[in-house]
């Protein structure tokens, strides 16, 4: 299994992102921050299938910029795979012809730009070659943490959110798990700002990765960039060999 985060960044890549997506086997997408913007446009052209995990303007910014630019006059188009409340704001917030034009009500009419899946709580959408298991999440909006699975791995992208519990226990019985991506947006400076917003800063970050093996790889991804490099001074602190920060533009292969 192949995953990349994708930069948000014009010109050199940075390891800070300001708005999220990740790319999965080149077709599939955790969320479009910054899926519309990646370069060369054959790689948007790859893309078959978004999931999102939430809402909020990062995670899903440029998903109108994507369907525009890879959209064709054929009867196939990307699938948006969300929770129902997820899809909801697509339909009234941005796909309403004052903020974006309504591509869902052009899908019925016209060669499709999109079509949406609604996604429940633990039961797995079965892709070509991967299933994807949605697992709620503790934020400020309905939140889906997802479960990538292989024939040979597993790998956890736990989005946006706060202390949870429910996606650790479905980890506890998954097979092959390779690696757990986990959110840690806030320094520990602003502890307040992070239980407010349902995010994690390190104090909370490291309690809620004790509940997987000391030997299990985590990847920290989600660091705010204007508080970045003190969260990355309080993570490097935490005494766990199987810890990093995720890389943009670096290909993890699991």
């Amino acid at each position: 299994m192949k995953v990349e985060f994708l930069p948000s960044t014009v010109g050199t890549v940075a390891t800070k992102q300001f708005c999220i997506s990740t790319v999965v086997n080149d077709t599939i997408a955790i969320d479009a921050g910054s899926l519309g913007m990646l370069w060369p446009i054959e790689r948007q052209i790859q893309i078959e299938q978004i999931f999102l995990s939430h809402s909020h303007l990062d995670h899903i910014a440029s998903l109108p910029l994507f369907l525009d630019n890879v959209y064709r006059l054929r009867p196939d188009c990307p699938s948006v795979y969300a929770c129902e409340e997820t899809l909801q704001c697509l339909r009234e917030d941005v796909f309403n012809d004052r903020l974006w034009p309504d591509f869902v009500q052009l899908s019925e009419q016209e060669s499709p730009f999109l079509e949406l899946r609604t996604i429940q709580p633990e039961v797995p959408v079965k892709l070509r070659g991967l299933t994807v298991t949605p697992v709620p999440l503790n934020h400020i909006v309905p939140t889906m943490g997802f479960i990538l699975q292989d024939a040979n791995s597993s790998v956890a992208v736990v989005s946006d959110t706060g202390p949870t519990q429910r996606i650790w226990e479905v980890l506890a019985d998954t097979k092959n798990l390779r690696a757990v991506i986990l959110d840690c947006s806030f320094p520990n400076s602003h502890r307040w700002l992070a239980d407010k917003s349902g995010h994690l800063c390190p104090e909370l970050f490291v309690e809620e990765i004790r509940r997987l093996p000391d030997s299990m790889p985590v990847i920290a991804y989600h660091l705010k960039p204007c508080f970045f490099a003190e969260i990355e001074h309080e993570l490097k602190a935490i005494r766990r060999a199987n810890l990093e920060i995720g890389v943009t533009g670096r290909e993890y292969v699991f």
